[in-house]
C-alpha cells in the first residue's frame, strides 16, 4: 500500500528533517527547507522510501553537448545566460520590487513570440495591468498569451495544452499547489522575511 510521506530537506546541503527547520543543523543556514512529498510503500509493516538517488559520475567520462540557444533579443541578457535560453531550461529573474523585471520579461515575451505561442502566467497582476505596460512598450503581439492564475496544477494543465515556446512565470512565490501545504507568500512579505 503506498502513502504519501512529507519531509523537509535544506536546499544547501541536503539534510532531511520530519519538521521544517528554521535553521539547517548541518550547514547552519537560515530558511533553506523545502517540502518534498514522498511516496512510502508499506510492506510486512515496514516502510520502504521510493526515493531515487543519485550516483556520483566520472567528470571525464560525461559527454559534454553544446546546447541550442534561442535568443532573446537583448544582448546583454543572452550574454549572461550564456549566449541566450536554453530549451527545457529554467531561468529565475531576481531583483528588487519596481526595477523593470517584468518590464524586461515582456519584452522578452514579444521577442520570443515571433516564433511561436508564449505565455504569461501572473499571480501578481491583472491581463489589464500587463496589457497597460505592453501599450507602453508598444507591444502588439497575438502570439502572447495572459493568464491570471496561482494554482500550479491549473498551469500545468494550460502549458500541456497550449504548448507554448516559452512560460513566463510572474512571479513564482505567489504559486500553490494542492499538493505543498504551506501558503503562497507575495514578494513584500519575502523581502521582510529575508531582511
Amino acid at each position: 500500500m503506498a502513502k504519501t510521506k512529507t519531509i523537509f530537506v535544506c536546499s544547501n546541503c541536503g539534510y532531511e528533517s520530519q519538521k521544517w527547520l528554521g535553521k539547517c543543523p548541518a550547514c547552519n543556514s537560515w530558511n533553506s527547507f523545502y517540502e518534498e512529498k514522498l511516496q512510502v510503500t508499506t510492506t510486512s509493516g515496514t516502510n520502504v522510501k521510493l526515493k531515487e538517488t543519485a550516483k556520483p559520475l566520472n567528470l571525464n567520462q560525461v559527454e559534454g553537448k553544446e546546447a541550442i540557444r534561442t535568443k532573446t533579443g537583448v544582448e546583454e541578457l543572452d550574454r549572461v545566460l550564456g549566449g541566450g535560453i536554453v530549451k527545457g531550461s529554467l531561468v529565475l529573474l531576481g531583483g528588487e520590487p519596481g526595477i523593470g523585471k517584468s518590464t524586461l520579461i515582456l519584452q522578452i515575451c514579444d521577442k520570443l513570440a515571433n516564433d511561436g505561442k508564449v505565455l504569461y502566467v501572473s499571480g501578481e497582476e491583472s491581463a489589464e495591468q500587463v496589457k497597460l505596460r505592453a501599450d507602453r512598450l508598444n507591444i502588439k503581439n497575438d502570439n502572447i498569451m495572459f493568464l491570471g492564475e496561482t494554482d500550479i496544477d491549473a498551469i500545468e494543465a494550460e502549458i500541456l495544452s497550449m504548448n507554448p515556446k516559452l512560460v513566463v512565470i510572474d512571479s513564482i512565490q505567489t504559486m500553490f499547489s494542492n499538493e505543498i501545504t504551506s501558503a503562497p507568500r507575495n514578494s513584500e512579505s519575502s523581502k521582510r522575511n529575508n531582511s
